[in-house]
């Protein structure tokens, strides 16, 4: 399972884990959860995807 970790000054703020992991809704929400997260964070945000094994 992919989940994103919003990075900000080298620190972990924030997980997102998408609902379904097709790409498309994937694309979706991270091009959607930047522009928030930015808004939020000002523009020193990192997007790290990692990989959660079940």
């Amino acid at each position: 399972m992919l989940v994103f970790d919003i990075v900000v000054n080298g620190e972990v703020k924030e997980t997102v884990k998408p609902m379904s992991q097709r790409m498309k809704d994937i694309y979706l929400l991270t091009q959607g959860k930047l522009k928030e997260v930015k808004a939020k964070y000002g523009s020193n945000v990192q997007v790290r995807k990692r990989i959660l094994t079940v």
